[in-house]
């Protein structure tokens, strides 16, 4: 499904860039340390933040590539059509739960919107890097779904079921 590849490619990209500056944010403040003795101002903190995004972003980026760890307990041979349903429920299950998850962090960021918090020491409203959690459980939900609803377009559907 071109959509589905179009977002894999522009998350694949942000969740690339995000870490690999947060990399070259640690790294660069090693250096002033050990060389300068003198540490980047908020450096550990954006870092952090740079990271957590990429992270979350790459949930829905694993479970596109079919990279995702999950659960085997449900792994019994079942006849080939009932393999397929419990597929499509095992996908409707999960993007129900990333759906809820999805939900409880957009209050999460609203309530930290409104209450005013800020990270220090940056004095960065907090509630902007969390939107990377609400997006990353968005995103996630809404392939889970896709996947749930059309199997045919789960990557690598042929090998794996």
């Amino acid at each position: 499904m071109r959509f589905l590849n179009t977002i894999l490619r522009i998350e694949t990209i942000f969740a690339g860039a995000f870490y690999a500056i947060a990399a070259a944010i640690l790294f660069s403040d090693v250096i002033a340390r050990e060389v300068f003795a003198q540490s980047i101002w908020g450096g550990q903190r954006i870092a952090v933040i740079l990271a957590n995004a990429a992270g979350l972003i790459g949930i829905a980026v694993a479970l596109q590539l079919n990279r995702h760890i999950r659960p085997s307990i449900m792994n019994f041979s079942l006849k080939p059509k009932l393999e397929r349903m419990r597929i499509r429920a095992g996908h409707f299950f999960a993007g129900a739960v990333f759906a809820a998850g999805t939900y409880y962090a957009v209050i999460l960021v609203i309530d930290n919107r409104d209450m005013g918090f800020t990270t220090p020491p940056l004095d960065l409203k907090i509630w902007i890097p969390q939107l990377a959690l609400v997006y990353g459980l968005a995103s996630t939900a809404m392939r889970c779904f896709i996947f749930s609803a059309f199997p045919h377009y789960e990557p690598n559907a042929r090998e794996t079921h």
